[in-house]
């Protein structure tokens, strides 16, 4: 499986709700990091950290969904361009984002930069 195919099977995993399929795309010491101005965010060491994280999205949202439009590949590199629409008691947004993932020779994710609007994250969280 390629990166860019073990990219694909975890957003489409997210999406899907299959917590164990997309946990399986991160090494065992994968970092995570996303913007500390939304909940919840940072930086995130480990796949039991980063599910951790996962896990917690319900507290802060009602809804969350990811739609990848094109996945580059870059040696060990994908970026992953799309819009992630997010929902709560306070409305709804959507907001394009960038995710810079690096895999390991073993096809796993040890990287994830999860950049995106966060403005409009906030703006619903405040």
């Amino acid at each position: 499986m390629s990166n860019v195919d073990t990219a694909k099977a975890a957003y489409t995993a997210f999406n899907e709700g299959d917590l164990a399929t997309m946990k399986q795309t991160w090494a065992d010491n994968v970092h995570w990091w996303n913007s500390e101005e939304t909940k919840p965010g940072g930086d995130r060491t480990g796949a039991d950290q980063v599910m951790a994280l996962i896990l917690e999205m319900p507290q802060h949202w009602t809804g969350a969904q990811v739609s990848p439009t094109e996945f580059i590949e870059a040696g060990d590199y994908v970026v992953v361009r799309g819009t992630q629409h997010f929902e709560n008691a306070k409305g709804s947004a959507d907001a394009k984002f960038a995710h810079i993932l690096k895999f390991d020779g073993d096809g796993k994710c040890v990287d994830a930069e999860m950049h995106t609007d966060s403005a409009k994250a906030a703006k619903l969280q405040a």
